[in-house]
C-alpha cells in the first residue's frame, strides 16, 4: 500500500482557497495512471459532480480496452 497526502500549508493561501486543504488516500503501491484516473473521476461524482462536469474535466471516460461502440448506458 501507498499513502498520497496533499496538503497546502501556508496560512494565509488556505484561507482565501475554495478547494480541499488537505487530501489523504490510501492506494495500491502499484497503480497505474488509468487505475489513479478511475479513483479521481468516482471521487468527484462522489462529491456531487454530474457525469457533464467530469467528462468535461477528464476528457474521454473509457478505460483501457474498452470499446466506446459497445459500452452500455
Amino acid at each position: 500500500m501507498a499513502k498520497l497526502i496533499f496538503r497546502y500549508t501556508d496560512e494565509d493561501f488556505i484561507s482565501e482557497i475554495r478547494e480541499a486543504k488537505s487530501v489523504e488516500l490510501d492506494v495500491p503501491g502499484d497503480m497505474d495512471i488509468h487505475e489513479f484516473k478511475v479513483m479521481c473521476i468516482r471521487l468527484a461524482a462522489s462529491i456531487g459532480y454530474t457525469e457533464k462536469s467530469i467528462t468535461n474535466g477528464f476528457g474521454d471516460l473509457i478505460y483501457g480496452e474498452e470499446n466506446k461502440h459497445k459500452l452500455k448506458n
